[in-house]
């Protein structure tokens, strides 16, 4: 049966009132929840790994298996009932200290979250039995508690990662408030619904959830409660049951201060509850570069002439890895003003009161390091860095006075339980998944698996388990743009090709990236980047796909994936992203192309048509094309029961289409792309002159 379900109507203008959540417990924002990690035996050919991890016979053990046992996050949120800020220092599960159960592996010798440390339960001094007990509960590998303090009366988020399944049904989560320990209660194998996105509006005064029943179908809420405020009147909830995922837009009386944690409800009629916490930021649709231009000359020559070349290409983004010449211009007042005029943010790795980055950099692919803690078996070595990154979000909160997130990259190791074990640890969860990379490590010692890489499906993969892994935070994407250099016994690779690149932006918004970047600009390094020569069609492929995807950023910025019912000819491969309650993007992709050694072919489809059902509270007022050219007309029709028949005719690799009961949206869309975009495309096409300034 299909349902189209909205509740409250049009957007009320009434103040929140201060209504506290019904729950289980003494306290009324009593709540804990188990979501183990949701598995893609699709993907497992993909899981190889590269690392010196050898079994008995000297063969690299396959760790990434169709079959392989995985873990799960447990949450538990609660009020800071007392008069006074809390900073909780314990948090005990089944009854044992977190503290004392996840131990470093020695004593601080430095400022606690500066000095790496790895840490275990194998480490910890607690007795037998109480570790039995962990052991038992899923072995927990992190656990972290957000807000680092939490105001009087202000709700709290418990998040503990467990490295497998807990072996028992029954659980209790206890947090110490005001001399006495709250304690939470859950069942493992009751599944709940969960937030799969959350994101607020630029000016913080409204946000927008979606929200994925286990169910599978399109079952809207009865309530939702925003800090434990019935905010339902506030809300317009939609729903259809043919969609997993049902959209939710919330109105606040008032914006939410920057960097502030807000704790997210929805209650349902079957007794279910979604419940997620998260800090308030919209940092919109990112597009960045890493490295520079590490040319010669001055600072007041090498830096404009980078930042130029970046806008040219539409980069919105400068994230990090810049040694010389352009570093130090862009650390000048000079090239501060520049970046500010030319509306490119950065990542930066430590705090600058003065010029604060859109995020910090908390470290780089732990994941990797965790292979040296030689201490643990390699089985158990995954996540031992965890702890200590969690006291180094710490660091970063204790001396940042702008509230700004904090950014965590996971590398290729381990595959895939790295992306579970870290994505809830940082508020921006970000991987690197590069398929050249992949495709090289292929046919230099594993070919016969080379069929899995004919087409860089590892980008969606890596996407779609890290969104299901970090939902509802914002997931960034490092997309591959270097040729390997190498000397012929280091196994040289070709640089990326501007299809392969194109299809990988498309995965990487199909599976929920809202930031992506490329690894990197650099051209002179045995890793010749996009500012090299041979790299020049790769680099204008980049700026054409930033056109397209910033001219619909403000929607992938409040968006999330959905499966919505989609029929299409034989090799095309269809997506769904909604945006809002009245907007949903469809991401095509001509799925006939395969990669080799040499480069990559495809077959143009002719003649493409694309049934979509729209959900049904999308009313379809206008459809059309985003291009590198602009907003283009597509020929339509009714199909019947709401479904619409698209002609898209000849698909040589991707098409973007959008379907909105918005009348408004596409001249708005328009007016952003002219204003951008449009001269920065005539540019890389040669039909204008000029560097980009």
């Amino acid at each position: 049966m299909k349902t189209n379900l909205i509740i409250g109507g049009a957007l009320a203008a009434s103040v929140v009132g201060a209504v506290a959540f019904a729950a289980p417990g003494s306290d009324g924002s009593i709540h804990a929840v188990y979501l183990p990690d949701v598995a893609y035996p699709e993907f497992a050919p993909l899981w190889r790994e590269g690392w010196p991890w050898t079994d008995e016979n000297g063969d690299k053990v396959r760790y990434g298996h169709a079959d392989m046992p995985l873990g799960g996050y447990l949450f538990a949120y609660f009020r800071n009932s007392t008069d006074r800020p809390l900073q909780v220092e314990d948090v005990f599960l089944q009854g044992v200290s977190l503290a004392k159960g996840v131990a470093p592996e020695g004593p601080y010798k430095g400022v606690r979250g500066d000095e790496k440390y790895p840490s275990s339960l194998r480490f910890s001094k607690l007795p037998a039995e109480q570790i039995e007990k962990l052991t038992v509960a899923g072995t927990p590998v992190w656990w972290k508690v957000e807000p680092m303090i939490i105001p009087p009366g202000g709700l709290a988020e418990v998040t503990i990662r467990l490295r497998r399944q807990p072996q028992v049904d029954e659980m209790t989560i206890g947090v110490p408030v005001g001399g006495k320990t709250v304690e939470m209660k859950l069942r493992s194998s009751q599944r709940q619904p969960r937030f799969y996105s959350i994101s607020f509006s630029p000016e913080l005064d409204a946000a927008y959830v979606y929200l994925r029943h286990p169910s599978g179908k399109g079952i809207a809420p009865t309530k939702l409660w925003l800090d434990g405020r019935d905010v339902t009147a506030r809300s317009r909830i939609v729903a259809d049951e043919k969609v997993d995922t049902v959209a939710a837009t919330i109105v606040l009386d008032r914006p939410v201060p920057r960097g502030s944690f807000h704790v997210f409800r929805a209650d349902y009629a079957d007794g279910t509850v979604a419940m997620a916490g998260l800090g308030a930021w919209q940092l919109g649709f990112l597009y960045g570069m890493w490295g520079c231009d590490n040319g010669s000359g001055t600072p007041e020559d090498v830096g404009p002439r980078f930042l130029n070349d970046l806008h040219l290409h539409n980069i919105n983004l400068h994230m990090s890895h810049c040694p010389g010449a352009a570093n130090e211009f862009m650390h000048s007042e000079a090239g501060y003003a520049m970046l500010e005029r030319l509306g490119i943010r950065r990542m930066l790795h430590w705090i600058n009161d003065q010029h604060p980055a859109i995020f910090y950099f908390l470290t780089d692919e732990p994941d990797a390091a965790d292979f040296a803690s030689k201490m643990l078996p390699p089985e158990e070595r995954l996540g031992s860095l965890a702890q200590w990154l969690v006291d180094r979000c710490h660091l970063f909160r204790r001396k940042d006075q702008a509230a700004t997130p904090l950014l965590l990259n996971i590398d290729n190791t381990y595959k895939p339980e790295n992306w579970y074990m870290y994505a809830q640890l940082p508020d921006i969860p970000c991987a690197d998944p590069y398929y050249q990379e992949g495709v090289q490590s292929v046919w230099h010692c594993d070919p016969t698996n080379l069929g899995a890489y004919l087409k860089p499906t590892y980008v969606y993969a890596v996407g779609e388990i890290y969104q299901s892994a970090g939902a509802p935070n914002p997931m960034h994407l490092i997309l591959h743009t270097c040729k390997f250099d190498f000397p012929p016994e280091e196994t040289p690779y070709r640089g990326p090709t501007p299809e392969e690149k194109r299809v990988e932006v498309y995965y990487a918004l199909a599976a929920g990236a809202k930031q992506i970047s490329y690894w990197w600009y650099c051209q002179y390094d045995r890793y010749h980047g996009v500012g090299h020569e041979d790299m020049k069609p790769l680099w204008t492929e980049i700026g054409l796909l930033g056109a397209e995807a910033r001219t619909v950023g403000d929607l992938v910025a409040i968006g999330c994936p959905a499966r919505v019912p989609v029929e299409s000819s034989k090799m095309v491969w269809c997506r769904s992203l909604l945006a809002g309650g009245d907007t949903m993007i469809l991401l095509v992709v001509n799925d006939n192309l395969a990669s080799d050694r040499l480069g990559t072919v495809y077959k143009p489809r002719l003649n493409t048509r694309v049934k979509v059902s729209p959900p049904a509270w999308i009313k379809t007022a206008d459809v059309f094309e985003v291009s590198a050219d602009g907003l283009l007309d597509v020929k339509h029709q009714p199909a019947g029961n709401g479904a619409v028949s698209l002609e898209l005719g000849r698909l040589d690799l991707t098409r973007m289409v959008v379907l909105t009961a918005d009348a408004g949206l596409r001249s708005r869309l328009q007016a952003e792309y002219d204003a951008k975009f449009a001269a920065n495309v005539r540019k890389l096409k040669g039909k204008g002159l000029g560097t980009g300034d």
